[in-house]
């Protein structure tokens, strides 16, 4: 992949690279077209994505160099402290790192968090990069999920016999607890993920719904002993953990590879989980893939990405639901 071709799909402009190739764009071009606005209008003819790509480009040319990103990415695996310059530093490295990441996919996860350590053990950072990568979309879950807790709730109630499986007796009480039991739902409204085992002959392997909804949202007794718990622990994508009563847990944890990030409520979980997909530019668990697609592409709005091209039919009806008034 060149330069201008990377660059386009970083910034979600893809569709326009035929332009950009059969008019002889290349690196040296690329810089140049900030200030050839009649160049821009022939390359990107619709106003928004031209000011997009013209947006970036001024931060492209705006980046320190290679030398500079280098040391202060060497700066930060070794400080956490002041607090002020780490997330300075962070931000100004933020979008060297995500191309890093993106770049270097035969690195394990596990190399990646030991390079960049203050991504996962600095609060507010998983926010602060994806707010620089995604600007528009942040806020999404907050900003949507308030007004869909009810309505998961009323569709489930029409689909299964749910309670049980959530173990859950009695009514929710207040929007916190209602809003906790349906994010946890959506483990429930759609098929488990199946995967096929390498040299296994037969049928695809599928997740129980134990499986799926432990591979989302995972419940533990409070008085857990977390490191004990983590040495146990055997997936590598994101997850989220919860101590206490599924209605209303008293910690909040996103797990990845054997390190946690704290969180406020189940809502601030899922949110951090989702971007941490992103930012590490990891795969779904594929026990509960078809959750976290509903999640990508009716939440956040992201259609292509680490969800499915062709999202299964239960994840549309739960959208069209959602949608209708």
């Amino acid at each position: 992949m060149d330069f201008v071709e990377e660059k386009l799909r970083e910034w979600g402009l893809e569709r326009f690279l035929p332009a950009f190739q059969e008019n002889e764009i290349d690196r040296e071009g690329f810089y140049l077209l900030e200030d050839e606005i009649e160049c821009l209008k022939e390359l990107i003819p619709a106003v928004g994505p031209r000011l997009k790509l013209k947006k970036e480009l001024k931060l492209l040319k705006d980046m320190p160099e290679d030398a500079d990103m280098t040391a202060m990415i060497n700066w930060l695996k070794h400080h956490n402290a002041p607090a002020q310059q780490v997330t300075e530093m962070m931000k100004q490295t933020c979008r060297y790192r995500a191309n890093k990441i993106r770049t270097e996919k035969e690195r394990p996860l596990r190399e990646l968090l030991k390079e960049y350590p203050r991504l996962i053990d600095t609060d507010g950072m998983v926010e602060q990069d994806f707010r620089i990568l995604f600007p528009e979309l942040c806020d999404s879950l907050y900003m949507k999920w308030p007004g869909f807790c009810t309505k998961v709730i009323q569709y489930a109630d029409r689909q299964l016999k749910w309670r049980p499986l959530l173990n859950l007796r009695g009514m929710t009480d207040g929007d916190d607890e209602e809003s906790n039991v349906a994010l946890q739902l959506l483990g429930l409204l759609f098929p488990t993920g199946s995967q096929r085992t390498a040299g296994r002959k037969g049928p695809d392997k599928r997740a129980t719904v134990e499986e799926a909804l432990q591979s989302f949202i995972q419940i533990e007794e409070i008085g857990t002993n977390i490191p004990t718990f983590l040495e146990g622990n055997k997936q590598t994508q994101p997850f989220i953990l919860a101590l206490g009563e599924r209605k209303s847990p008293e910690q909040l944890f996103v797990v990845v590879e054997g390190q946690t990030v704290s969180c406020s409520s189940l809502l601030h979980a899922v949110d951090v989980c989702f971007k941490l997909f992103y930012l590490l530019d990891v795969h779904y668990p594929w026990q509960c893939s078809n959750t976290w697609d509903f999640v990508q592409k009716f939440i956040y709005g992201i259609g292509d990405g680490k969800g499915k091209g062709r999202s299964a039919s239960a994840v549309t009806l739960l959208c069209n639901y959602l949608k209708a008034k």
